[in-house]
């Protein structure tokens, strides 16, 4: 039977994912600080839980989810799957154009995983944390605007810090010089569901 970890918190009844290269170390620094905790499971039942959260990519739902919100962060897929394919780290040029569309089509090629953190038709969330979007988006989900953390401004001033966005942070639109119509259509027909739940413009791509 398969393992996993998921963060969750008893006291608000939430749980989140956070898919890779959606700003997931930040997200799990905050979830952190608000109280979450780490919890083991074997397949959808929960075994134990830990003290402090754990950096993870599992996505998946457990026996009696509905009981819990549903909290996810995320990010534009164009800019996602650049970071995912190691563009953050690559100079815009001829050569290294051709080898982002290489690295793009293979990994489109590549089937969803059983737990798929992309795939929401078992369940929309609640609530989702968009990394270009950090502090209105938390301050939605009602816990959090209420708690110690946002009241004091230290939630702000935490999400206007930067984290493992990569050698291209002062130009933070760096991925659109990757993209044309038909490299920008294949992600977006291939992640149909981020665009269209969390307001992601299909031409967003465009510089």
């Amino acid at each position: 039977m398969k393992s996993h970890f998921l963060n969750i918190s008893e006291k608000y009844k939430a749980f989140t994912w956070s898919p890779a290269r959606t700003g997931s170390t930040h997200f799990t620094d905050i979830l952190n600080r608000l109280g979450f905790q780490s919890a083991y499971f074997e397949g959808p039942k929960l075994i134990s839980t830990q003290k402090t959260v754990r950096h993870n990519h599992s996505c998946f739902f457990f026996e009696n989810h509905l009981d819990y919100k549903f909290i996810t962060s995320m990010r534009n897929p164009y800019s996602m799957i650049i970071s995912q394919i190691g563009g953050a780290a690559m100079e815009f040029n001829e050569k290294t154009n051709q080898e982002i569309r290489i690295r793009i089509e293979n990994l489109m090629q590549v089937p969803f995983p059983e737990y798929c953190c992309q795939c929401f038709h078992t369940r929309q969330p609640d609530y989702v944390v968009r990394l270009e979007n950090l502090y209105e988006d938390w301050i939605k989900i009602p816990f959090v605007a209420e708690h110690i953390l946002n009241v004091s401004g230290e939630l702000k001033q935490l999400t206007n810090m930067k984290l493992n966005w990569g050698v291209n942070t002062s130009e933070p639109n760096y991925w659109k010089k990757f993209y044309n119509q038909p490299l920008a259509d294949l992600v977006y027909y291939n992640h149909p569901e981020s665009f269209d739940l969390f307001g992601y413009d299909r031409d967003s791509w465009k510089p």
